[in-house]
């Protein structure tokens, strides 16, 4: 009897290449079945995953709103102390100038020859010295008869 060849044209493949093409044909079969089932239980597995996404989205959003809200509030802080910082240094400035204000003002009377706060307390005082001696010569004067005068 004759021997067959074994060769492209001949009787079948070599067995390298049936198992690759077994295995290829099972993966194939394999991808069918994960389609088919996936088809057929598409609304559950769709309703799942959608209830896992929205746990997802609501742990995400709860966190997102937490680091917005302490960033927020950081930013606020360091506006707030800056602020406050600025005002510190405005009312300084404005005390200051206030001060300079004064000293101008108070050069400028006293280069026209008015007299101070200080210098009208003292000539208020002593018009208050005068009066009470005058009323006391006054009172004197009432009392003490008069002497009638020599003629002569």
């Amino acid at each position: 009897m004759a021997a067959k060849k074994k060769g492209k044209l001949g009787g079948g493949a070599p067995k390298q290449e049936q198992n690759l093409l077994y295995s290829a044909h099972q993966i194939w079969l394999a991808g069918l079945g994960a389609l088919s089932r996936a088809q057929a239980g598409a609304p559950k597995v769709f309703e799942e995953l959608m209830r896992e996404g929205s746990k997802l989205q609501g742990g995400a959003l709860d966190a997102a709103q937490k680091v917005v809200m302490q960033a927020f509030q950081g930013a606020q802080k360091t506006v707030n102390q800056r602020v406050d910082t600025v005002k510190e240094q405005a009312g300084e400035t404005w005390d200051n100038l206030e001060k300079i204000f004064q000293a101008r003002v108070q050069r400028a009377i006293h280069q026209i020859g008015m007299p101070s706060a200080e210098d009208m307390k003292a000539l208020k005082r002593r018009i208050e010295e005068l009066a009470a001696s005058v009323d006391r010569l006054s009172a004197k004067r009432a009392v003490k008869p008069r002497r009638p005068r020599r003629r002569r």
